[in-house]
């Protein structure tokens, strides 16, 4: 039995519905995080949890229980909740207001006895926190209130704990400890669901992430299944390269460029020489101009094949590692010919790569070349350099950065800017 279940939900405000018919369980020992653009209804659906906002109709469930009707004091017995802000009005000391989380478990006017203090001394030290003991809470930063308030919920002892931007206000080495230590609460039982708005922190701690959008929740899903381009397009209007970290193994979204950013119709075409992520700032640069773009053959993976699918530039797709077979080099060459000039930039040539450079060569449009062409670049025995020498000497006109090599192509396509 799953520990919190949406059960096609709908909730709001009054009169005014957020989000309609929601299904989601979170079961015990999962982490599940909750994604959507700022507005869309995530922290409605939290609120709706703990009474704050209203279940219009369906039903939210505690291990089968209807948490609907429930008192403050039941749900505070299952539910811990951290807020994405919290304000401190009075001058507590920090531990009097981790202490606040045991009134679920007491009596009335009861006090605190050695095992609700065993608890709280225990949840001040994973939360490092212990040291502020005596400290007046209203004289803190938020990053220390913010673990104060987790803290506090933890005292709770809950089965079920909700996150709402737990690390907004929380240092990088704070903001690993906390997620760090609500992992391993998932992972020793706990049930967790957490709003983010960083999407590569979510898939990085959550086990499943459902979006909401357009007033709707989408079904759960694991991380490299929930955030593809597709839907992160879709869902929050940005073009992004989706990837493996390699450090995590964790999915990772890097924006490209906003969808409004596109100009609705490119101006002159312009083509690019590319490969090993040497022209993905250029392209995104040259796409937000309003240019469209051909980027020649590329690699499956290869970073400038992620940045061109992004921004929508034409180029011919190869297999990772694949080498350009004499079809691709036609159509390679077909490409660089219908644009008003071609960039070669900053890749390194080898026998794999090599007729990109070729077809440029020979599709007497103006070329632009980028940096130097040293043995650090060419791995073909001479023949890249060759070719370089060629196009020099037909006039193709040299850059020492991207930016000169941009301000080249506004010159050959007559976009300059007074």
């Amino acid at each position: 039995m799953s520990a919190l279940v949406f059960d096609a939900v709908t909730v709001g405000y009054g009169d005014r519905v957020v989000v309609r018919e929601a299904t989601l369980p979170v079961t015990p020992g999962q982490f599940v995080g909750l994604v959507g653009p700022n507005g869309a209804g995530k922290s409605t659906l939290l609120r709706a949890v703990t009474g704050g906002a209203d279940v219009v109709a369906g039903d939210i469930t505690f291990d089968g229980a209807s948490a609907v009707g429930m008192s403050e004091r039941e749900r505070a017995r299952i539910v811990g909740v951290v807020p994405q802000s919290q304000v401190a009005s009075f001058a507590f000391t920090a531990r009097a207001f981790v202490e606040m989380g045991r009134n679920p478990h007491l009596g009335r006017l009861a006090p605190l006895g050695p095992a609700d203090h065993a608890v709280v001394d225990d949840v001040m030290a994973r939360t490092d926190t212990a040291h502020l003991a005596d400290e007046r809470v209203d004289e803190l930063s938020g990053g220390d209130l913010q673990r104060l308030t987790l803290a506090q919920a933890l005292a709770q002892q809950p089965r079920v704990l909700l996150l709402d931007e737990p690390t907004s206000h929380l240092d990088l080495n704070h903001a690993l400890q906390v997620l760090d230590l609500v992992r391993s609460l998932a992972d020793d039982g706990m049930a967790v669901l957490g709003v983010f708005h960083d999407l590569g922190i979510a898939a990085r701690y959550a086990d499943r992430i459902a979006i909401v959008a357009d007033g709707r929740l989408r079904p759960p899903a694991p991380p490299t299944e929930a955030l593809d381009a597709t839907t992160i397009a879709e869902v929050f209007g940005v073009r992004a390269v989706v990837h493996t970290d390699p450090v995590t193994g964790t999915v990772a979204v890097t924006p490209v460029v906003r969808g409004a950013d596109l100009a609705p119709a490119p101006g002159a075409t312009v083509g690019l020489v590319c490969g090993s992520g040497a022209g993905a700032s250029l392209m995104r640069r040259l796409a937000i101009a309003g240019h469209g773009l051909f980027a020649g053959a590329l690699n499956r993976g290869d970073v400038d094949h992620a940045v061109a699918e992004a921004v929508g530039a034409g180029r011919v797709d190869l297999p990772p590692f694949g080498e350009i077979g004499p079809d691709d080099a036609r159509r390679v060459r077909d490409g660089y010919a219908a644009a008003a000039c071609v960039v070669v930039c900053e890749t390194p040539f080898g026998r794999p790569n090599l007729p990109n450079l070729e077809a440029a060569v020979a599709s007497a449009r103006p070329l632009v070349l980028v940096g130097e062409m040293g043995e650090d670049r060419d791995f073909t025995g001479g023949r890249a350099r060759g070719l370089w020498d060629a196009a020099l000497a037909a006039g193709a006109v040299r850059v020492a950065t991207e930016t000169d090599a941009l301000a080249a192509v506004e010159r050959i396509t007559g976009t300059e800017t007074a």
